[in-house]
């Protein structure tokens, strides 16, 4: 477990987004061809966590993703950002949160979204991380993973000052 002090602590969700850019929005039940497809990093406290350490700040993320191919891409894209790691948690459980979203050419899009693995962060997990969570300057949450969750890490962080 780690003892390192950083200067933000994100508790949240990490998202694969699967992307699809089409000339409309297609209507129930309808198919139609797009003509782009790609998938990104997504996931607020995750995209927060990213942005925070690409300024130059310690950063530390505390999510679950699932044991799978879209986690463990996350994992090393958290590392490739010099995101520290040790608080990310891969579940057998559930899939990695994933978003599917269909962007139109006006740029107005619909998006589904399975929280899968996020919603499986808890207390247990946080009290793992509580060294971390301590000694944070900052501490970010969102509404992406459990609110209790949030709450309690956010209790912790008062707790501990």
């Amino acid at each position: 477990m780690s003892e390192r002090a950083f200067d933000v602590v994100v508790v949240g969700s990490c998202m694969t987004d699967l992307v699809s850019q089409a000339p409309r929005l297609p209507k129930a039940g309808e198919t139609i061809h797009g003509h782009k497809f790609f998938i990104g990093f997504g996931g607020k406290g995750a995209n927060q966590c990213i942005q925070a350490a690409r300024l130059g700040v310690k950063t530390a993320m505390i999510c679950k993703v699932g044991k799978d191919f879209f986690g463990d891409n996350y994992i090393q894209n958290f590392k490739e950002n010099d995101v520290h790691t040790d608080f990310v948690w891969q579940t057998s459980d559930a899939a990695t949160g994933a978003a599917s979203i269909t962007v139109n050419d006006a740029g107005e899009n619909a998006i589904v979204i399975v929280a899968g693995a996020n919603m499986l962060l808890g207390e247990e997990e946080l009290q793992q991380a509580l060294p971390a969570i301590r000694k944070a300057k900052v501490l970010v949450c969102q509404l992406e993973i459990s609110s209790q969750t949030s709450f309690q890490a956010l209790q912790m962080a008062h707790d501990n000052k």
